[in-house]
């Protein structure tokens, strides 16, 4: 049994070594590269009447409403809570998404053009790796001792709540008004649910 302590040595070594949560945060963000979508868009708010009009839509009461039902929920604060702990404010990626999405102001919209929301989605994909971030996360996923892997666990348990809020009267009312602007809403669940193993949505 003399190789017993080598193994355990082995496996704390890997466990010491493995990325914190901040580190592992790091390493994803640049392949969104936040700053040029955030860019991309308010671009469009300015010049494409479309996109200015779901901009002016994500600024109103309702939809205010709809993003309350979700960051309000007892478990997500409870997880926010534990990735504070940890150096990643999800709370301010939360904000950095409700920018983005024109949940606060930006810039006065002076739409003039007519663009699609579906050519600004174009451009954002194309300065975004999202394959390669997805592949990242993956590998976080399965590396023993990852925070992110016990993020993405803590958040998979949340299947039933995340559910609720999708179905939530006031979620529905945003989510089908967006659906009417063009917006694919239901492909974006599915990549959520597909990301956490959620396979009855």
């Amino acid at each position: 049994m003399k190789f017993l302590p080598i193994v355990l040595g082995f496996l704390c070594a890997g466990f010491a070594n493995a990325a914190t949560l901040r580190e592992e945060f790091d390493q994803l963000l640049p392949y969104l590269n936040m700053e040029q979508v955030r860019a991309i868009y308010n671009r469009y708010i300015e010049t494409d009447a479309q996109v200015a009009e779901i901009y002016a839509f994500l600024q109103t009461d309702e939809v205010d409403l709809a993003w309350n039902v979700l960051i309000n929920q007892p478990e997500l604060r409870t997880i926010t809570d534990w990735t504070e702990e940890r150096g990643v404010s999800i709370r301010d990626y939360l904000n950095r998404i409700a920018a983005v999405l024109g949940l606060t102001p930006i810039v006065p919209s002076r739409a003039v053009g007519a663009r699609s929301w579906s050519a600004m989605m174009d451009e954002i994909r194309a300065v975004s790796d999202i394959d390669g971030a997805f592949q990242l996360a993956q590998q976080f996923i399965a590396t023993p001792g990852s925070e992110f892997a016990q993020l993405h666990q803590l958040v998979g348990e949340l299947h039933d709540v995340f559910h609720e809020v999708a179905e939530h009267p006031d979620v529905l009312r945003v989510s089908n008004q967006l659906r009417a602007y063009g917006v694919d809403v239901d492909r974006i669940l599915e990549v959520i649910y597909m990301f956490f193993g959620w396979h009855d949505h």
